[in-house]
C-alpha cells in the first residue's frame, strides 16, 4: 500500500510525501512540489521506536550530521531541493505509524503540572563564556540546576546556555539555581515568583518564559556581550582547523577587490543548510562543510570570514538574526562579515541569496549585534510609487533602489510566477492587485521596477519605518 500525503510548511511552500511500507519499517520520498525551501527541515514522530536507516538526496547519501534524534524525535535537515527533486529516507519503526512533519515541528503535547530542566555549568577560567566553549575542555563542572521536564526538552550535557525562553503549556514551570542569581520574566498571564534561588513561573493558560542566570557560585555567567563573544570565538577557531583553503584558481589574484568578490560569490553559490540540534552555533569543521557544498548561514559566514584572510584582509564576524532578543541572547542564528577590502570598509552577507556584494539582508537590518558591531547598520534605499487612476481601476508605477529593491527580491526569491506577483502587491500597497511588469528583480544591486494595477484603492507601504536609510514615497 503506497500513503501519499501533502504538507504545508507555509501559506505557499508545499512537498509531497510519499509513504510506502517496507518489511522492517518504510520509506519516504519527499519531492519539492513548489518552492526549493518547502523540504528544508523534516521531523518524524512515532509511538513506537523509530530509526533512520538512510537518507538520500537523489543516489547521493546525505550526512549522518544532518539526522538528529531529540525527544523521541528524529529530525532531518535536507539542502535546498530544486522543484521536482526528490529526497528518499528508510525508517525502521516498531509498533505505530509515523508522523512525518515539515518546517518547525509544534511543541510536544500538554506536560504535567509542574516542570524543570537540568544545567551543568563548566567553569573554566580560561574560557570563561560558560555555555559557548565545548564543556570536554573545560577543567572544571559544577551543577547547579536539577530538572527532570515532561513534554519539554532536558539539556544533560556541559554546556548549555545560561539564558532560555519557552513557551510551556498551562501549569508552572520551577528553575532551581543553588547559589545563582537570575533574571526572570513571562509574557502577558504569566506570573513570576522568586525565593532565594528558587524561581517560579506560573502560567494558568500557558505562555511565554524567560530567564537569564549572571552569577553561580559566584562565578559570572555571561556577564557581558564579550564574554559572549570571547566564548563563540572560541569555538569557532576550533571548527576552523584546519582551515578551508582558497581555490587554486585565485592564485594569480593580487587585486583585493576582486579576491573579496570572487571569494563571496563562491561562498554565497554554497546550498543553503540547516542542521538539527539546539541552535545554529555549533558549526560542522569548515574545511569539511566548504567541501560539502552546503553551509548553514553560521558556517557561510565564517567561511568567508577565514578565507578573506587567508586572501591578507582584515576580517571579523558579525553575529544578528532576524529576530534576536539582547536580553537573552537567543535568536542570533546569521553571520555577517566585516572585512577591510583594499581602503574600503564592507560589511557582507553571504547566506543571502539575491545580495550583491556589500548588501545585507533587510531581515537582519537594525537588529542588535555582537561581535565586530552592537547594532546591523542600515543601508540607503529608495522606493517611489507614483499612483494614477485609469478608469475605476488603480495604476501604480514603482521605482526601487539601493535596499528597498533588495527588500523586493527578498521577498520574491524562490517562489513561483504566480506567488511573486501576489507577494509583490502586497507588499507595494496592492494586497489582490495584478503585476503587470517587473524590470529588475534578478540583478543584484540594480534598481528594481514594478508595475501594478488593482480596483481597490492602495493603503500605504508601510505602517511603520522601512528597513532601510531613505524611506519611501507616493509621487
Amino acid at each position: 500500500m503506497v500513503l501519499l500525503l501533502s504538507f504545508v510548511a507555509a501559506a505557499h511552500a508545499a512537498c509531497q510525501v510519499v509513504q510506502t511500507p517496507t518489511e522492517r519499517g518504510l520509506t519516504l520520498s519527499v519531492t519539492a512540489q513548489a518552492e526549493p525551501l518547502s523540504c528544508r527541515r523534516l521531523t518524524l514522530r512515532s509511538a513506537g521506536e523509530l530509526r533512520v536507516a538512510s537518507v538520500r538526496r537523489g543516489k547521493v547519501r546525505v550526512p549522518r550530521d544532518h539526522v538528529g534524534t531529540e525527544a523521541g524525535e528524529v529530525r532531518i535537515g535536507v539542502p535546498e531541493l530544486q522543484v521536482g527533486e526528490v529526497v528518499t529516507v528508510d525508517v525502521e519503526v516498531a509498533g505505530a505509524g509515523v508522523e512525518v512533519i515539515l518546517g518547525e515541528p509544534p511543541p510536544p503535547a500538554a506536560a504535567a503540572a509542574e516542570t524543570h530542566t537540568t544545567w551543568t555549568v563548566a567553569v573554566d577560567p580560561k574560557h570563561p563564556g560558560w555555555g559557548f566553549a565545548d564543556p570536554a575542555h573545560a577543567s572544571t563542572r559544577r551543577e547547579v540546576a536539577t530538572v527532570a521536564p515532561d513534554g519539554h526538552r532536558v539539556t544533560e550535557v556541559g554546556g548549555a546556555p545560561a539564558q532560555g525562553r519557552m513557551t510551556i503549556p498551562p501549569g508552572s514551570f520551577v528553575l532551581d539555581l543553588p547559589g545563582g542569581d537570575v533574571s526572570a520574566w513571562g509574557g502577558p498571564g504569566v506570573t513570576v515568583e522568586v525565593a532565594g534561588s528558587r524561581v517560579r513561573f506560573v502560567a494558568p493558560a500557558g505562555g511565554e518564559i524567560a530567564w537569564r542566570v549572571s552569577q553561580v557560585a559566584g562565578a559570572s555567567v555571561i556577564p557581558d556581550g564579550r564574554t559572549f563573544v570571547d566564548g563563540l570565538d572560541w569555538r569557532f577557531v576550533q571548527a576552523s582547523l584546519p582551515e578551508p583553503a582558497i581555490p587554486v584558481r585565485y592564485a594569480s589574484v593580487v587585486d583585493a577587490d576582486v579576491l573579496a568578490r570572487a571569494l563571496y560569490a563562491d561562498v554565497q553559490a554554497l546550498t543553503p543548510g540547516w542542521l538539527p540540534g539546539p541552535d545554529g552555533l555549533h558549526p560542522r569543521q569548515l574545511n569539511r562543510a566548504w567541501r560539502s557544498g552546503w553551509a548553514t548561514p553560521v558556517e557561510a559566514g565564517l567561511i568567508l570570514d577565514r578565507l578573506l584572510r587567508q586572501g591578507r584582509m582584515t576580517a571579523a564576524w558579525v553575529l544578528t538574526g532576524a529576530d534576536p532578543e539582547k536580553q537573552t541572547l537567543t535568536g542570533y542564528d546569521r553571520l555577517l562579515v566585516a572585512a577591510q577590502v583594499g581602503e574600503r570598509e564592507v560589511l557582507l552577507d553571504p547566506a543571502c541569496a539575491v545580495c550583491a556584494f556589500d548588501e545585507v539582508s533587510t531581515a537582519v537590518a537594525g537588529k542588535p549585534a555582537v561581535g565586530a558591531t552592537d547594532v546591523v547598520p542600515l543601508s540607503t534605499g529608495r522606493l517611489v510609487r507614483k499612483l494614477s487612476l485609469v478608469g475605476t481601476e488603480f495604476a501604480a508605477t514603482v521605482h526601487a533602489e539601493g535596499a528597498a529593491a533588495l527588500w523586493l527580491r527578498e521577498a520574491a526569491w524562490g517562489l513561483g510566477e504566480a506567488r511573486r506577483s501576489a507577494i509583490l502587491a502586497e507588499r507595494l500597497g496592492f494586497p489582490g492587485g495584478r503585476v503587470i511588469g517587473v524590470e529588475g528583480l534578478d540583478t543584484r544591486g540594480g534598481p528594481v521596477k514594478v508595475e501594478l494595477s488593482a480596483q481597490r484603492p492602495p493603503r500605504p507601504v508601510f505602517d511603520g519605518d522601512p528597513p532601510w536609510v531613505g524611506g519611501w514615497a507616493d509621487e
